[in-house]
């Protein structure tokens, strides 16, 4: 492979604008039929630039690519849609073979986009752009960088096929808002394998945005998601709430979630479907939090509701959760509108431990963004389910820690719930009625 180094093209890393000799050292690689584009050690500023086919941007060991935060420098792409948001920094479209390694960090500078700060998050400046985006790319590979301070969503993959994202490292500041980790959006055949991430919103976040974009790039589907550690001011790993179009066969295996609002999630909110979703192997400790950020402590969350009062509401089905251990604030919650929206969902060997350890007061659920009230007010049940069909609970057990407030109920409640199975259930419920 040949190598490109940015330094040779004119990078100085001097605290300038890098732009211009890294986007000649990537041309010049991809006019040369492929290689690799070199970010030794140091400090490098830059504003966008554009990634081609058949190249590996490489940051050694040492080595920083920071953006600079100056509006000026992304142009609209058009992606303002993200309320205000969206433009790009290191970026591809249409790109083949296209990767991102090396032990190096790349910067957001987040914080540098910040205008002031309250006391759960940041006051943020509008602008702010995607730290990578790639745009119906083929055979991408993210490996092993570190990404830090992002001022908006990290990773943004969009109707892109056949992704590996391994070994990344995910360093978000939790006050800012928007700074998702990984967000596979009408993508096909991605594995996000081995990674940690911390981020404020979503760690990892499927989506399937706009309903035009559904003919160019279809659904999001086979998704992999194995062995990593999570931690979030919303949701671990969600699918949803963008569900214009399909979702399916999601697979979430052998990963550990801690200090987080909210666990897992699907939450169909604009038409729709979530289908064939299978999470296991996952152990699962949640906290309330201030209701600034989404989630109320639900280890599991499982929810369909309309976003807008005129919005069309789809439906998820065939979701299964098995050998999964949680200790949480709040309980497992499968709600939507009426049953037929939310169907055939299984709870194999799940175990639930109540327990207080926040300053926050809970008896609530939280059904943000919806049409009905976002807050619920409703006794804490290890396993609540309203307005679902073929729900089934399978050697599951809810236990509670000493000293609860009075606003923890029953082990496992049920309303309007058609095809509702319970079988093996233990633990402590008899305590909590």
């Amino acid at each position: 492979m040949i190598d490109f180094n940015i330094v040779d093209y004119g990078a100085r890393g001097d605290g300038g604008n890098d732009a211009q000799a890294i986007q000649k050292a990537i041309d010049a690689c991809s006019k040369a039929g492929g290689g690799r584009v070199v970010v030794p050690p140091g400090v490098f500023k830059s504003g966008p630039v554009k990634l081609a086919s058949r190249l590996e941007m490489h940051l050694e060991a040492g080595a920083s690519l920071s953006a600079i935060p100056d509006i000026r420098l992304y142009p609209d792409y058009g992606l303002n849609n993200l309320g205000g948001e969206g433009q790009k920094w290191i970026y591809a479209d249409s790109a083949d073979f296209v990767s991102i390694t090396g032990p190096g960090v790349i910067d957001g500078c987040g914080m540098q986009w910040m205008s002031g700060e309250e006391k759960h998050r940041f006051r943020m400046e509008p602008g702010r752009p995607f730290v990578i985006n790639l745009e119906n790319c083929r055979h991408v590979t993210l490996r092993d960088v570190t990404i830090i301070d992002a001022p908006f969503w990290t990773v943004h993959l969009l109707g892109c096929d056949d992704v590996l994202v391994q070994g990344v490292r995910i360093l978000n500041n939790l006050k800012i808002g928007n700074s998702d980790g990984i967000n596979p959006d009408r993508c096909r055949n991605v594995r996000i394998i081995g990674c940690h991430i911390e981020a404020a919103d979503d760690c990892i976040c499927l989506k399937s945005e706009e309903p035009q974009l559904e003919e160019r790039y279809g659904p999001c589907e086979n998704i992999v998601v194995q062995g990593c550690t999570l931690m979030s001011t919303s949701c671990a790993v969600k699918a949803g709430t963008a569900t214009h179009g399909v979702i399916r066969n999601l697979v979430v295996d052998s990963c550990v979630i801690t200090r987080t609002n909210r666990g897992l999630g699907l939450a169909m909110r604009d038409g729709g479907t979530i289908t064939n979703v299978r999470f296991s192997n996952i152990v699962i400790e949640t906290r309330l939090f201030d209701p600034c950020w989404w989630g109320a402590g639900e280890p599991i969350y499982v929810t369909a509701f309309r976003r807008k009062a005129a919005a069309p509401l789809g439906v998820i089905e065939n979701a299964f959760f098995a050998n999964i251990s949680c200790v949480s604030e709040n309980g497992v919650y499968v709600a939507a509108e009426s049953p037929e929206h939310v169907r055939n969902v299984v709870f194999d060997n799940v175990s639930v431990l109540l327990a207080k350890h926040s300053r926050h007061s809970g008896g609530y659920y939280d059904r943000r963004p919806s049409a009905v009230p976002g807050r619920l007010e409703h006794p804490t049940a290890g396993f609540f389910i309203s307005n679902a069909t073929d729900v089934a609970l399978r050697n599951c057990s809810v236990n509670y820690a000493p000293n609860l407030p009075d606003y923890y109920g029953r082990a496992a409640e049920a309303e309007n719930a058609p095809g509702l199975s319970i079988s093996g259930m233990t633990g402590a419920h008899s305590a909590r009625g």
